[in-house]
């Protein structure tokens, strides 16, 4: 199979270094806007099946005299480039997947358009060709975990999805006054924490609030309880057009982190300009001003702290799936925790711990490279036996729980 790799930062290093040694891969093309990230990258994993390259991801051109005859590209830009590098493997005759999406198929979706109706489905069916979207960790992965539970299932009532995280081993108060840093572009991160977030309730999408819904959460220890809250993300969007069965609720909660809570609050997360003493503003370029910079985690990986990491930076992801079978109610509660622990056997199976977003994304592209539904789909509307018999023969050593109530 051969592979290119637009944007190599966070997720396109880790995915580079997943495929450098897979032996059914038998080239990699790594492009970047920045060739020295590409250049870093390639160089860190060592590997003569990559070939480096630059590309504008905004120019359809460029990705498709890239992606000239290979099987797949994988588009790990921001989500609202999509189309852009859709449209270049679309011309290139390559099947195309992301990890994460939004406009315009977020507004589509919202508005009541069919799957096939959506942009591209049509280009990418009649081509022969899969647009895999959304196929990271979350979307990605917990999409195809529920739709295992759903198949087994004669009606579907509700779908509820909550990410929390913990980090033990430090002060009690850290999580108020330790400043902040989610890990990835703080920036991002805050305005998908300012963002009205979908919620499809009744049968029907609609958008609530920042910080609308807030309950809390008894994740598996030691995440424990949490605060939960809406949050904008493409769940929401994607399984009710897809699953079917007389679906009425779908949503999804991620954990109260204090820091942006408050900025959102205090209108800090605001691209609407003030005046401050004569001077026009937006609140938003006053924490970009101050937040850590987007840094790339892959190439500033350290072995030395992994073993910190296992014993005290935690994540649970957990989906609850309620519907009914042979006339009686169940419910599955599927729990998923931390995907990057135990770092070191992950490491020296990958070259990298930073695999929840990166090898979901894998598993994806060789699935459909071998055969799925054509025109978009999306990651619940994967074979998931296959999908998982396909992340478990990459020797993966991770392990989620269902509980069937």
């Amino acid at each position: 199979m051969k592979v290119l790799i637009v944007g190599a930062g966070g997720q396109g290093g880790p995915c580079a270094s997943i495929l450098s040694r897979d032996d059914t891969v038998e080239e990699i093309r790594l492009a970047d806007l920045d060739l020295s990230v590409a250049q870093k990258v390639a160089d860190k994993i060592g590997s003569p099946k990559i070939k480096i390259a630059a590309v504008d991801a905004t120019k359809s051109s460029e990705v498709a005299k890239l992606a000239d005859g290979v099987d797949v590209v994988m588009d790990f830009v921001m989500p609202w480039m999509a189309t852009y590098v859709m449209k270049g493997a679309l011309t290139a005759k390559a099947h195309y997947v992301n990890s994460a999406f939004d406009t315009p198929f977020w507004e589509e979706i919202a508005e009541g358009k069919t799957r096939e109706e959506l942009t591209l489905c049509k280009d990418f069916e009649a081509a022969g060709l899969t647009a895999l979207l959304g196929c990271g960790m979350a979307p990605g992965f917990i999409n195809v975990l529920i739709r295992e539970q759903t198949d087994n299932m004669d009606r579907v009532d509700s779908i509820k999805i909550r990410l929390g995280k913990a980090k033990t081993g430090g002060g009690e108060y850290d999580d108020i006054i330790v400043p902040w840093n989610p890990g990835w572009a703080p920036i991002q991160a805050l305005k998908d924490c300012a963002d009205n977030a979908i919620c499809f309730d009744q049968g029907k999408y609609g958008y609530v609030e920042p910080y609308a819904g807030i309950e809390e959460w008894p994740f598996e220890e030691p995440v424990g309880k949490k605060l939960v809250s809406h949050h904008s993300h493409e769940e929401p969007y994607s399984l009710p057009l897809t699953i079917g069965k007389g679906l009425k609720y779908c949503d999804f909660k991620y954990y109260v982190c204090y820091h942006p809570a408050a900025l959102v609050s205090l209108g800090l997360a605001s691209n609407e300009e003030i005046d401050v003493k004569g001077t026009k503003i937006k609140p938003i370029d006053v924490c970009a001003a101050v937040l850590p910079k987007a840094g790339n985690a892959f190439l500033t990986e350290e072995p030395a702290k992994f073993d910190y990491t296992d014993k005290h930076v935690f994540m649970s992801m957990q989906a609850e799936v309620q519907g009914e079978k042979n006339g009686k109610p169940v419910t599955s509660l599927i729990n998923c925790p931390q995907m990057t622990t135990p770092c070191q056997p992950i490491y020296d199976l990958f070259g990298t711990t930073l695999v929840n977003v990166a090898l979901p994304a894998v598993c994806g592209a060789k699935q459909i490279a071998e055969g799925a539904e054509r025109g978009v789909i999306f990651a619940e509307q994967l074979d998931p036996q296959r999908y998982l018999e396909i992340l478990k023969a990459t020797g993966y050593p991770y392990e989620w729980q269902v509980t069937l109530k």
